[in-house]
């Protein structure tokens, strides 16, 4: 079968880019063919609608007087006109690709349930209604989900995201969620029934071991053999709370002097010298006036913060002096994972196979759908407040108890290990590429 994946950007480091190629590597070996057609690639190839871009001005323009203020527009006709202009744009090209390519089946991911690009889900919706085509939409958020989208400036902006975000039509589409708390609020508000297909990842793919290219990332940023490296490998944005893994590190900090003299679970020695870093690996995706006042909380911190998507990739590119995404967890000691709301998870999963602890923050999703699953983590909570500079926070207690189990885990290889494994085996088990493979022949079956 011939099919189309769809996304606003292809081979990027953001969760639905990463899931989005792990589905094509599955379908791929089941012997179907995938394309995907996307505004931006970055490290694979795509067919290219630059009109689907998330990153414009006519798209920046657009969402701000949807669901902001509506200023640039003397009535709410003339910014419906804008959007349905640019969707037919993005309506005949979708179709042209699906005509000369011959596909038999449509995936589009996370671009018909946020309501982020609104031309691009009407798109869609018109292109199933024109062909026919069957379509599998892969839905990781929802509007609902999100504050941003709760006071649209337009009646007609409110319509279609209740109507097209996402389209359904019974025997046609089929709707993938990958959270049962997505999959029930979608059945209460649409009556849609939805399948939960959880993240995955390749636990059979060769392990991330050191190698020359993470000597070179260590040195590049100063690094030094015997420093602990604490990695933040999600984008930033503000529901990450960035804000809670600095907190974790600034205690970890405090508590050094206990480090030192003492053995590294892999040998090293953590002596007077060695410092503590913290490394940001994600895109900056937070509003500019967010990202200052954490901007601000990261130049206060008493230990080196690197921020360095720039040298960050899907893959390497020696040309370009980009670094492969898993170099960076091959100089990382430990993992934080502070969201207050994920749909899933994916850098969690990069963290079990990269077999790091991880200091977690245990979201809604995190409770329903993953920690029944029995890892061993390092648990920030299930509660948390904001403080009067706008920071999430939780109890300084809960805090410092993080950092001395970390330090604890750190300064034991047995710890360590049996961690890490024990998590490495539950993950094989339930999340790996063979589960997704049997999550896809059931609904491909029904389709």
């Amino acid at each position: 079968m011939n099919i189309l994946m769809i996304h606003f950007r292809v081979g990027a480091t953001d969760g639905v880019s990463l899931e989005m190629n792990k589905w094509k590597h599955v379908l791929e070996a089941m012997g179907h063919k995938v394309i995907y057609a996307a505004a931006e690639e970055n490290q694979a190839k795509a067919f290219l609608i630059p009109e689907m871009s998330i990153l414009s001005d006519i798209h920046r323009k657009l969402f701000k007087n949807c669901y902001e203020q509506l200023t640039d527009y003397e009535t709410p006709d003339e910014l419906h006109k804008d959007i349905l202009k640019l969707s037919f744009v993005i309506e005949e090209k979708l179709t042209n690709i699906i005509q000369k390519e011959n596909i038999e089946l449509m995936i589009p991911n996370n671009v018909s349930s946020l309501g982020l690009h609104l031309p691009t889900g009407i798109a869609i919706a018109n292109v199933i209604k024109k062909l026919g085509i069957k379509t599998i939409y892969h839905h990781h958020d929802f509007f609902w989900e999100r504050e941003r989208y709760t006071h649209p400036t337009a009646p007609f902006i409110q319509t279609y995201l209740d109507t097209l975000f996402p389209y359904h039509v019974e025997g046609l589409t089929k709707h993938c969620l990958i959270n049962h708390l997505a999959k029930e609020e979608l059945y209460q508000r649409r009556q849609i029934e939805g399948y939960v297909v959880p993240n995955v990842f390749d636990f059979d793919e060769d392990e991330w071991v050191h190698t020359p290219y993470s000597t070179l990332l260590r040195k590049r940023l100063k690094i030094q053999d015997n420093d602990v490296v604490i990695l933040q490998a999600t984008r930033i944005e503000d529901r990450k709370a960035i804000e809670l893994a600095l907190d974790v590190t600034h205690a970890l900090y405090q508590m050094k002097d206990h480090m030192i003299g003492k053995k590294l679970y892999d040998g090293r020695t953590f002596t007077k010298e060695s410092n503590i870093h913290f490394v940001i690996a994600g895109l900056n995706e937070m509003r500019k006036d967010l990202f200052i006042n954490l901007q601000k909380k990261m130049d206060s911190m008493p230990y080196q913060v690197h921020m360095i998507h720039e040298m960050i990739g899907s893959k390497r590119d020696d040309v370009k002096g980009i670094f492969a995404l898993w170099d960076v967890y091959t100089i990382s000691d430990a993992i934080t994972y502070p969201s207050i709301l994920e749909g899933w998870g994916n850098q969690l999963l990069e963290g079990l196979f990269a077999k790091k602890p991880i200091v977690i923050y245990e979201y809604p999703v995190f409770k329903t759908d993953i920690k029944p699953f029995g890892f061993n983590l390092i648990s920030l909570g299930d509660q948390y407040h904001k403080n009067d500079d706008g920071y999430v926070c939780v109890s300084k207690e809960i805090i410092h108890h993080a950092a001395q189990t970390l330090i604890d885990t750190l300064t034991s290889q047995k710890t360590y290990l049996m961690m890490t494994s024990r998590n490495f085996e539950i993950a094989q088990k339930h999340l790996s590429y063979q589960a997704l493979r049997h999550h896809i022949e059931s609904i491909l079956g029904n389709i």
